[in-house]
């Protein structure tokens, strides 16, 4: 089951193939957290947060940082 991830270099959602161990992971929360809260993309730059990685901010909206 393919999925998408958010390429910083295109600029685009590309398709990545996950393997099994990785989904089950990802469904039961196991390896993959989302982190924040943070106020804007300024905080979550110096909080740490690549480009094109999720995060979510003071709202509760997931955001993926672009600049």
């Amino acid at each position: 089951m393919p999925s998408l991830a958010f390429n910083p270099t295109t600029g685009r959602l590309e398709v990545v193939e996950l393997t099994t161990t990785e989904k089950n992971d990802i469904k039961t929360g196991k390896s993959w957290q989302l982190p924040g809260p943070y106020t804007n993309e300024a905080s979550a730059r110096d909080a740490g947060i690549q480009i094109g990685q999720a995060y979510y901010d003071n709202g509760g909206t997931v955001r993926v940082r672009l600049t």
